[in-house]
């Protein structure tokens, strides 16, 4: 062998072992595509970024900017951050560069593929000084399932990690179910410990030989994707301050627990210190809050006393929430204020009479009954009926569904309860509420009206039909 051949055999054996990360950019209508975004994620597979941290960036000092050249794409997804920095420490880099391998254009998500020399799982990134002196010595209210998440995260890396069992059957069914449990409840843990973990367990699944477990790979990282959507925040939210208050009063919190009433106005205190003016963002907004939370990756063992303290003062009715999301919707804001209110022995009826709320109910529907039937004959400046076509009802579901609360996001129970309300097949409309029609559009059905993207005819038409629903509804029983 020549001299030459040995050192490019020496230079084989000894080139490091690159690894590749991927992660998402988000963003993409808000910076230099803004006019032409969708055209831009249509075709980015392939187009190369450079992902540059961003430490002047007043909202998030930890901001990676994904550019092509000179052109503004976008940002590292909030969720993915910790992975991008963990890649840039070990291979000690400025700044990564990777291809677009997969993208989503509605909503717009690039999802990159970076080479890497090395990644430190064991760095930290963020600067917890910021937490220094702060405290809360009230009492912990987090919920069981959300307490277990952590022992189930840590039990499910460390059975990826160790590889295959000696029974690899038993061994893939615990990963799957521990997986599925994740699955199941990870969304209502927004720490910056949890999104960690979640980057690492798909990560790690993604790298099996088994194709059911790649597949939960995949599941992981859409769901990692619903993280910072808007309607999986007010899900959260929901649960952490309605919900949760609600079980505690059925399991007689108020009754079994030391009331804290001689010491909630220094709880209180101690919750308005709390860094980065979170409680007070809680207060302006419950579904923004969580946003922030994510934005200044508040650690867990700081998060959980600061939702404990706000639970505490839901309970004890110490709580004036001015909006709840970006239609202010209002139902969640009434359910909190009337959390403390005695209920009548028989639930709204007292005499054999309905009571007030039951009555209020009842008022409610049929108000919204009357609504629809003006909105069906409602017509245009040209005289052609605003609701001329069925699959326009995915645009009034989306109204009624997620602005009003009138079934749960079904399509086919929503369908149910138009035909309940005389607007399905035997209506005697000619566009009558559908379920195949509204199946066709399930993405307006489905989804939040801040959530649409797009500019086609039927967009055009989808969002006119959902601002003449609320011209009708609005004034009859309110925004929601």
């Amino acid at each position: 062998m020549s001299q030459l051949s040995r050192g490019w055999k020496i230079i084989r054996i000894f080139a490091p072992k690159m690894e590749k990360i991927r992660f998402d950019v988000v963003g993409l209508y808000h910076w230099d595509l803004r006019d032409r975004w969708k055209e831009y994620a249509t075709e980015a597979v392939g187009r190369e970024l450079v992902l540059q941290p961003q430490p002047e960036n007043m909202k998030d000092p930890y901001a990676v900017r994904a550019r092509e050249g000179s052109l503004h794409v976008g940002y590292v997804a909030v969720t993915d951050l910790d992975a991008v920095y963990q890649a840039l420490k070990g291979s000690g880099r400025q700044r990564l560069k990777g291809v677009v391998v997969e993208s989503n254009p509605e909503p717009p998500v690039l999802t990159v593929e970076a080479e890497v020399e090395a990644i430190d799982w064991t760095y930290e990134p963020f600067d917890d000084s910021v937490y220094a002196g702060w405290h809360y010595d009230g009492l912990p209210l987090m919920p069981k399932k959300l307490e277990q998440l952590k022992d189930l995260t840590e039990d499910l890396m460390e059975a990826l990690e160790r590889g295959a069992m000696q029974d690899e059957v038993t061994n893939r069914d615990a990963i799957t179910g521990m997986t599925e449990r994740l699955l199941e409840t990870n969304l209502y843990d927004v720490s910056r410990e949890m999104t960690r973990a979640r980057y690492r367990i798909e990560r790690l699944l993604s790298a099996q030989e088994d194709p059911a477990l790649k597949a939960l790979a995949d599941r992981l990282r859409h769901q990692k994707g619903m993280l910072m959507n808007h309607d999986s925040r007010d899900q959260v939210a929901r649960y952490l301050f309605v919900e949760l208050p609600q079980e505690l009063l059925r399991k007689g919190f108020l009754k079994s627990h030391y009331t804290y009433d001689n010491r909630l106005d220094g709880l209180e205190s101690q919750l308005v210190s709390f860094p980065y003016q979170l409680y007070d963002k809680f207060l302006n907004d419950p579904v923004d809050f969580l946003r922030e939370v994510y934005y200044h990756h508040v650690p867990r063992k700081f998060l959980f006393p600061l939702l404990s303290g706000i639970v505490l003062m839901i309970l004890k009715g110490r709580v004036k929430i001015e909006r709840w999301g970006r239609e202010g919707d209002t139902e969640p804001i009434r359910q909190i204020e009337n959390l403390l209110m005695p209920q009548s022995p028989t639930d709204g009826e007292t005499d054999g009479e309905t009571g007030g709320e039951t009555d209020a109910e009842t008022d409610r529907e049929a108000k919204m009954k009357q609504g629809l039937k003006t909105l069906m004959e409602k017509t245009d400046a040209r005289g052609i009926l605003i609701i001329n076509q069925k699959n326009l009802w995915a645009a009034i579901m989306c109204v009624l569904v997620f602005e009003y609360h009138v079934t749960e996001i079904d399509m086919k129970a929503f369908c149910r309860k138009m035909d309940e309300w005389g607007f399905g097949k035997e209506s005697g409309y000619t566009n009558y509420c559908d379920y195949a029609s509204i199946a066709k559009d399930s993405d307006y059905a489905t989804r939040g009206f801040p959530d649409w993207r797009g500019d086609s005819t039927k967009h055009k038409r989808m969002v006119a039909a959902v601002i003449s629903t609320r011209e009708i509804l609005r004034p009859l029983i309110g925004r929601k």
